[in-house]
């Protein structure tokens, strides 16, 4: 029976078939890529469908597409991100490339420099703050051309310097800031803003 095969369109369609393309027309609607009419309208044309192809025809403009990859810069953070943190004991400790620092990353240096580059990192979308704890070390923060910055950390025999200047790039729309806080005791912190095409993430 040359009609009955699995990848024929003029077979006749099964019940699991028209529920699955039943499927698709629901969550199309849920979504708003058709609207209420439109979905009872398909509804009622795979109830009444007799073959595949007549299936298809309600559900092939519906097939999810992928949207193209960003290129241009970081991709977002999604907002659920944990906070984070870096320890840096009697040792360097270095944080770059495409890293989620979350809504807030804790820095605890103390006798070991820390060096955190997020010009390629996903800040969240809430804005993230950076709290940094800086104990006879230096800490540095390095930021892109596009990122607000906000600095109000206080040092005692040390101090705090936002030394990365307004953004040379405008910022996109609703793009995430940083806060940058803590102590410097003994210590320093510095802010400075680069190219993002200077150092890959890696």
């Amino acid at each position: 029976m040359s009609g009955s095969g699995r990848g024929d369109p003029g077979a006749r369609a099964s019940a699991d078939e028209r529920e699955r393309a039943a499927g698709l027309v629901r969550a199309a609607v849920d979504d708003g890529r058709l609207a209420p009419a439109q979905g009872d309208a398909r509804l009622a044309g795979i109830a009444a469908a007799v073959h595949r192809e007549e299936l298809r025809a309600y559900t092939d403009d519906l097939v999810a597409v992928s949207p193209p990859p960003v290129e241009d810069g970081p991709p977002p953070a999604t907002g659920s991100e944990s906070p984070t943190s870096s320890v840096s004991l009697l040792r360097a400790t270095v944080r770059r490339g495409a890293w989620a620092p979350g809504p807030e990353h804790t820095v605890l240096a103390f006798m070991g420099g820390a060096e955190l580059d997020l010009r390629h990192a996903r800040l969240d979308p809430r804005g993230t703050t950076v709290r940094v704890y800086a104990i006879m070390v230096g800490v540095v923060i390095v930021v892109g051309p596009d990122v607000e910055v906000r600095c109000d950390g206080r040092g005692a025999m040390g101090g705090f310097a936002d030394l990365s200047g307004p953004p040379t790039t405008p910022p996109p729309f609703g793009a995430p800031s940083l806060h940058v806080t803590g102590a410097a005791i003994w210590g320093g912190v510095e802010i400075r803003r680069r190219e993002r095409d200077l150092i890959p993430p890696t």
